[in-house]
């Protein structure tokens, strides 16, 4: 389920908790990166964007997220119309 963070008042979900433990990668992002088309119409989508973490999940976060924009702007290369927004980190100890 995708919404928008703090548009309703009301909104039903589910919370769940996980833990990170080192070498783990948090990795949130909005529809911009998934949503983004090609000159064929065709999305970015989940699993492009699963593929391109798995491939660059050694770089440190900051690398990461420019290679996964990178990669986004490379597959669509028009005016975005919608934002990109990623947010990337990396477990580096347990406490």
């Amino acid at each position: 389920m995708i919404t928008v963070l703090g548009l309703f008042k009301e909104w039903a979900c589910s919370i769940t908790e996980a833990l990170l433990f080192s070498g783990d990668t948090l990795v949130l992002y909005t529809d911009g990166i998934t949503e983004s088309f090609n000159a064929a119409e065709e999305e970015f989508g989940e699993q492009r964007l699963i593929e391109a973490l798995r491939r660059h999940r050694e770089l440190s976060s900051q690398a990461l997220l420019g290679s996964i924009v990178d990669e986004v702007k490379q597959f669509s290369p028009h005016e975005q119309y919608d934002d990109i927004t990623l947010i990337v980190a990396k477990c580096r100890g347990n406490y």
